[in-house]
């Protein structure tokens, strides 16, 4: 796929903001399987994993891979960030480690969380893009092209292959996607697939950011007004 990318050209509609609102930790509703983004307070780095299982009210088991060290370090407790959508919703929360194990798979058991932050998201300006990407799921990796950006979400292309993740897919999977930003360098980011379609072969993928910053925001337009100003 190409690596160029195209000038930047936000449309005309004008930003909304989203809506964060608290729920009761009481509330929260995982099921086994559910796709999981999982962060630690302070690290910018993400990573996928699922539930795996719970005791309502007690305890919640997630199956993710984690540097030893990060690892080890949860093995003695702490605090992680858990996010997750469905329907269209970003839900996320922080929850106390109970335990982190790695045999006979590596789970981390966490508490219930007190509370639960809900967000809504909400359309904003995007920008047309072609910004050279991975997509990466547990066990698997795909080339992929981010052909429009904006503060919430991203457009994502790549060729359909019954042998690659993509044929796999499924509304509200989480995902990490490594944009190539050139001198910017290279930037991972959590996503949850909104809507999928397919044309002549392409695959597109509508996603939402599941926990991009500022910065990281900031990053991707700086490299996005660069390429401009060098293709226009």
């Amino acid at each position: 796929m190409p690596s160029e990318a195209a000038p930047a050209k936000p449309n005309s509609s004008a930003p909304e903001e989203s809506k964060i609102t608290r729920i009761p930790g009481v509330q929260l509703d995982v099921t086994p399987g559910k796709e999981v983004i999982l962060r630690l307070p302070g690290v910018s780095q993400s990573y996928r994993g699922k539930i795996v299982g719970f005791d309502p009210y007690d305890y919640i088991i997630a199956k993710v891979r984690l540097p030893s060290a990060v690892r080890r370090d949860l093995s003695y407790g702490g605090q992680v960030i858990l996010k997750y959508v469905h329907k269209g919703t970003v839900y996320g929360f922080k929850a106390n480690v109970q335990s982190a194990i790695t045999s006979p798979a590596s789970l981390i058991f966490f508490e219930y969380p007190d509370v639960i932050e809900r967000l809504a998201l909400r359309r904003t300006s995007r920008m047309n893009c072609n910004i050279d990407s991975e997509l990466h799921a547990t066990d698997d990796h795909v080339e992929c092209m981010v052909v429009n950006v904006s503060e919430t979400g991203c457009k994502i292309a790549a060729r359909a292959d019954k042998r690659n993740l993509i044929q796999r897919l499924k509304v509200d999977d989480a995902l990490i996607v490594s944009m190539n930003l050139g001198n910017f360098g290279e930037m991972k980011v959590a996503i949850a697939i909104k809507n999928i379609s397919h044309e002549k072969g392409i695959v597109s993928l509508g996603c939402m950011f599941l926990d991009i910053t500022k910065d990281e925001m900031a990053t991707i337009q700086g490299y996005l007004e660069k390429i401009a100003r060098l293709t226009s």
